[in-house]
């Protein structure tokens, strides 16, 4: 073994040590999202895409069923959808769809009515307009579907990394 690969491989081991020792944990590492959050109430969001966005997150968090008297309520503005219409061809007719759905999630403490976190969500997905109206509509639904399931995520990433770092105590 050449003094170089010695060298490399003592650096990689000093670099995972380091890393081990930082207190460096994975988002992931030990317990789902689900699991590591406590009560947290959903509020009502408006118009379908907002019900399923909804339903989305209690099938996430409501694993042992809903909270009688959750300590948090999580609200969410109405979600802003706007469709870009890209691939534009001679005829001024577009081949491609862009859709964008943002919202702004908010956090409140249940007993003191304190804003604990706020954040603006914003998912991106794209879907051909083809020539079969059936088709672009399924299309369009399956983005939106897919849209929002990443808001979902975002939303839950956000929430996690808000516990995990704030450790507030428990009313």
């Amino acid at each position: 073994m050449s003094w170089f690969k010695v060298f490399i491989l003592c650096l990689c081991l000093f670099a995972a040590a380091a890393v081990s020792s930082c207190g460096f944990e994975p988002l992931y590492a030990k317990k789902s999202i689900e699991t590591s959050l406590p009560d947290i109430d959903i509020a009502n969001i408006p118009d379908r895409d907002g019900q399923y966005l909804r339903n989305l997150l209690m099938d996430r968090l409501y694993t042992h069923g809903r909270p009688a008297d959750a300590l948090y309520q999580l609200k969410f503005s109405p979600l802003d959808k706007n469709l870009v219409y890209m691939g534009i061809e001679k005829n001024a007719t577009a081949t491609r769809s862009q859709m964008q759905i943002a919202t702004h999630m908010e956090l409140i403490e249940t007993h003191s009515g304190k804003s604990l976190l706020q954040r603006d969500l914003k998912a991106v997905g794209a879907y051909n307009l083809l020539d079969n109206q059936l088709a672009t509509l399924v299309s369009q639904q399956n983005t939106t579907e897919s849209v929002l399931q990443e808001l979902r995520d975002d939303a839950l990433t956000e929430l996690d990394l808000y516990f995990r770092r704030a450790a507030p105590a428990k009313p």
